[in-house]
């Protein structure tokens, strides 16, 4: 896994000016239809800010790229967005997660099967980077919620098992993700590695005020 923190280089030019002049023409684009002219000058600025290590700026972009590609309801596009923004030289890793994080708002959005596929998409972009490793977290618990609703418990089990549920993630998010891992090996009756997954818990947790619902998992 990427052992890179979010620790993106110092800002060297500050481009948000020329960002809040861009976004109406961008809206005005894409109310007359114009998606691809709207991404092109999108993707112009973008290059911009990041060069210049403008988080501020390049986060409002890469949101925007994603907010227009749903709001439009072209699904593949987005996915190609985001897998594409992601993968530019020296892009800003909170940008990266700012831009993965405005995409899943919208994954309900999208009906079956190109929201199965939006998560595939999304999951390659945040697989083996430690930055987004909650929003891959997240993303392969909802495949693996769709798996099990398509009867395939072995194959649900087997890929939530794949995820390392690290200390980025909070403590109840973190204990409610391996109780899901733990049922779905009861369910898969995998009880030996149930009892190696249950060992990661710490049973005081549950003496917490407000753990009441997980204590009935």
């Amino acid at each position: 896994m990427d052992s890179s923190t979010t620790n993106d280089p110092k800002m060297e030019q500050d481009c948000s000016h020329m960002v809040k002049e861009l976004l109406p023409q961008v809206d005005q684009l894409v109310a007359s239809g114009k998606l691809p002219a709207a991404l092109d000058q999108l993707h112009a600025l973008e290059k911009k800010t990041r060069a210049a290590a403008d988080l501020w700026s390049t986060t409002q972009l890469l949101e925007r790229i994603v907010d227009i590609c749903a709001q439009a309801q072209e699904w593949v596009m987005l996915e190609q967005q985001v897998a594409a923004m992601a993968k530019k030289h020296a892009q800003l890793k909170q940008a990266i997660t700012k831009m993965v994080q405005k995409a899943m708002t919208y994954l309900d959005q999208a009906a079956e099967p190109t929201r199965i596929e939006l998560i595939d998409g999304l999951r390659k972009v945040t697989e083996g980077k430690m930055f987004v490793e909650v929003e891959y977290a997240r993303l392969t618990r909802m495949r693996a919620n769709i798996y099990e609703q398509q009867g395939q418990i072995n194959k649900a089990a087997d890929l939530l098992q794949e995820v390392q549920v690290e200390t980025s993630m909070d403590r109840r998010e973190k204990t409610d993700f391996i109780l899901e891992q733990m049922r779905l090996c009861l369910a898969k009756r995998d009880f030996i590695r149930m009892a190696i997954i249950s060992r990661k818990i710490n049973q005081k947790y549950f003496e917490h005020e407000g753990t009441e619902d997980l204590k009935l998992r």
